[in-house]
């Protein structure tokens, strides 16, 4: 029995090495590519869905990511003054699910 175990063990470790390997390497590809600020774009629009639900995101005209600032455009000038009020708030909980380093500013049309 002991010995099943070491094998596993040592087949667990080559392929967590592998994975991480490969998570390097998808990584590297992606800033490669300039295709980081696109995935955290797209993620950004799952993540605001999850902040404010279908309401908003039915108000919400569009959210862009460019240069470390997030856009988000908004239809309804009520929603957009509440969401104002809320800038700061929304801007700390999009630094802290993203990081600080992605996310600098938000700007609400």
């Amino acid at each position: 029995m002991a010995k099943k175990k070491i094998k596993y063990t040592k087949v667990s470790s080559i392929y967590i090495k592998e994975m991480q390997t490969l998570n390097s390497v998808l990584l590297r590809s992606i800033k490669d590519l300039d295709l980081d600020e696109k995935l955290t774009e797209n993620m950004l629009h799952k993540f605001w869905k999850e902040l404010f639900g279908l309401s908003i995101v039915n108000a919400t005209r569009s959210i862009t990511l460019r240069n470390k600032s997030v856009t988000i455009t908004i239809n309804s000038s009520v929603v957009k003054s509440e969401l104002m009020m809320l800038k700061d708030p929304i801007l700390k909980k999009f630094q802290d699910k993203f990081g600080q380093e992605n996310i600098k500013n938000l700007i609400i049309y």
